[in-house]
């Protein structure tokens, strides 16, 4: 025992060589016998000091009997160094968090995020000290504020959610909400859900400049009540308890301060939220759901999906729900509800870009070879997707959708595709030629004239951005390939999808500068043609 004792002493000072010793020393050090080894003297005991200083006890670091003790003198330090013996700490579940003192939100239409960093009122939090207070917030920091959410909000919103934003966002029921309301004013869950679905419909439904509701509620407009909203939410989910089985309506306040940050173009937050919400739906259990929540959460996984993987392409990011996740996804064809067509077609989009799709577009691998035939399935199942339902029993909301969405989602194949080299425009397949954009733009074209563009620009600048990108396609195409079609009908479609953008969330302010600023760098000759 006492050979073995010695041996693992000598072993461990030999693993505490420096790295930087060069090998010589390195194998000098390990070839000594055992029984030199033994012979070694025994090493020095670290000296202990009766009581270290205030600065050395916090680092945890060792100490001199000396004041000022050598670490704080070399730090530069010495004049704070002190022997006072340190107060004990006391294990507590939480410290009081103090309430922050946030700088007011900025009002009307030209309302900006807030930058934190430059803001001169201090956040002043006292950090918790134990693992399960970073989870669970103090309560009776957040208060609610009077009047902020009268009934008639409520009442407003919720009808708005349904007329607008249902068909494609099927989330919750007019039973759901009815739940929520009763438990109003006992539950924080159900006031927050509450206060993001008013938040949702305020800034993305709602006029930015109108004021539906007069002088009883204290904003300017819509975009600053809807900020108000916003900062509510946003206070009150800092301030909620974390749980390690979240309940259905966490999942839904995060998903609606997600879809609140990208109607302001605050493209870093919503992703942050998003994948927030689907962390938090892949801790749901099932089994502790009733029938209502089961068959909600059901719809829930789905939209969660979609904006992930939607996500994914758009910002290459990465996607973490898959169809499996904890089981939900493979039952959605038992909800045969007539309104949800439009929505299952809407899933059957975003069902095939699994995550090895969005691997090889971010380019997160090397990708070596791929088949030219590789996508063939993945083609099929887009232009597919819509074929699983009657046109007549979409609504004009839905049709924008899943229009634009499927021929977006067209364009981002055709673009991986020329990436790795796969087309030609000797292939009898137009989707593997050049020129496959301009075919996309007059798809485009026609199959929106007929809509409302009510319909289009409820959907947020998440349409907005996709018309975006197949316009910035079709202008590349026109600029670099020669195009055997007539040139004018290609421009009178842009000039269309270019006219679209500028009714729809954001085009007016940024995204018809960024297509002009493209088409004057890639097509300079054809700018003052396209002037609308």
């Amino acid at each position: 025992m006492g050979d073995m004792i010695a041996s693992r002493e000598e072993q461990d000072q030999i693993c505490r060589v420096s790295p930087s010793a060069d090998d010589d020393t390195r194998q000098a050090r390990t070839s000594i016998p055992a029984k030199d080894r033994l012979a070694a003297p025994p090493r020095a005991k670290r000296a202990q000091v009766a009581r270290a200083c205030q600065r050395c006890r916090r680092l945890q670091k060792a100490c001199s009997d000396s004041r000022p003790c050598r670490r704080c003198t070399k730090a530069g330090l010495a004049d704070e160094c002190s022997g006072l013996p340190v107060q004990p700490r006391v294990l507590t579940r939480a410290r009081p968090v103090k309430p922050l003192r946030l700088p007011e939100m900025p009002t009307g239409g030209d309302a900006k995020p807030l930058d934190f960093a430059t803001s001169s009122p201090l956040i002043n939090i006292s950090l918790p000290i134990s693992p399960q207070a970073f989870t669970s917030f103090a309560r009776q920091s957040f208060e609610r504020k009077v009047d902020l959410l009268p009934p008639r909000v409520v009442d407003y919103c919720s009808k708005r959610f349904f007329e607008r934003l249902a068909p494609t966002i099927p989330i919750v029921t007019p039973e759901y909400v009815t739940n929520l309301r009763t438990r109003l004013a006992s539950d924080s869950e159900a006031y927050c859900v509450h206060l993001g679905l008013c938040a949702m419909v305020t800034l993305q439904v709602e006029e930015p400049g109108g004021k539906f509701f007069g002088q009883s509620i204290a904003a300017e407009n819509n975009a600053a009540y809807g900020w108000m909203l916003l900062e509510e939410t946003l206070a009150a989910h800092r301030h909620i308890t974390r749980r390690s089985n979240p309940s259905l309506d966490s999942v839904l306040l995060v998903f609606f301060i997600y879809a609140c940050h990208a109607c302001l173009f605050h493209h870093s937050q919503a992703f942050f939220f998003l994948r927030e919400a689907a962390t938090l739906f892949i801790l749901i259990k099932p089994e502790t759901l009733d029938d209502t929540s089961r068959l909600l959460a059901e719809r829930l996984f789905w939209v969660l999906l979609i904006s992930e993987r939607s996500h994914a392409i758009r910002y290459r990011r990465p996607s973490t729900l898959q169809v499996t996740t904890n089981g939900f996804g493979l039952s959605f064809s038992r909800d045969r509800n007539v309104s949800l067509s439009g929505f299952r077609c809407l899933a059957a989009l975003f069902r095939a870009l699994d995550s090895n799709f969005i691997t090889l577009l971010n380019q997160e691998s090397a990708p070596g070879a791929v088949p030219v035939n590789s996508f063939d399935e993945l083609e099929l199942a887009i232009n597919t997707a819509l074929n699983h339902t009657c046109p007549s029993d979409l609504l004009p909301t839905q049709k924008a959708n899943l229009r634009v969405t499927q021929l977006w989602l067209r364009i981002v194949l055709w673009q991986l595709r020329l990436r790795l080299g796969h087309l030609s425009e000797q292939n009898m397949k137009s989707s593997r030629t050049y020129h496959y954009p301009l075919d996309v733009a007059k798809d485009l074209a026609l199959s929106t004239r007929d809509l409302p563009v009510q319909s289009i620009q409820v959907h947020g600048v998440g349409i907005t951005e996709k018309l975006f990108d197949i316009s910035c396609a079709v202008v590349n195409v026109l600029a670099r390939v020669p195009v055997q079609m007539a040139r004018t009908a290609a421009e009178e479609d842009l000039k269309y999808v270019r006219r679209l953008i500028l009714q729809l969330p954001g085009g007016s302010t940024v995204y018809d500068a960024l297509l002009l600023k493209h088409i004057q760098q890639t097509l300079p000759t054809m700018a003052a043609g396209l002037e609308i």
